[in-house]
């Protein structure tokens, strides 16, 4: 539960806020990561236009419009594409050269996971009795 001291130390609203806070930052991390690393793959492989880039980022750029609300299941959503962000990581490890941007794309998605999925649970606690879990 990455955001149970959220509440104890701000609050509920205030919680909300940092949480929410911790979501965009990683969300907007992973963005820039996964933009930089589809420039160089297109720069390396000689791609002529930036389709590649775009099609590696349509999943968390169309996701993006859910850090504006309080829903739980697009946080959800936005936890489990941040799991093909890992994976696509994960595959490009094994790029020489470019390993390192595979390690970066990997725990910024990791980063995005488990914030996106702990505020996910937390929404649904914080819109079912107002209470954090583990606290019944």
């Amino acid at each position: 539960m990455l955001f149970r001291t959220f509440e104890q130390r701000y609050g509920a609203i205030g919680a909300r806020q940092k949480a929410r806070r911790v979501v965009t930052v990683s969300w907007i991390i992973l963005v820039a990561v996964t933009l930089m690393t589809g420039l160089m793959l297109a720069q390396q492989g000689g791609a002529e236009s930036l389709l590649p880039v775009l099609v590696r980022l349509a999943p968390l750029l169309l996701l993006g419009v859910v850090l504006r609300t309080e829903r739980r299941r697009g946080y959800g959503w936005l936890a489990f594409v941040s799991v093909l962000y890992i994976i696509q990581g994960a595959v490009m490890l094994q790029l020489p050269g470019l390993w390192w941007l595979g390690l970066v794309e990997v725990l910024s998605a990791l980063t995005l996971l488990l914030s996106a999925g702990s505020y996910a649970l937390y929404i649904h606690c914080w819109q079912r009795n107002d209470r954090t879990p583990g606290t019944e």
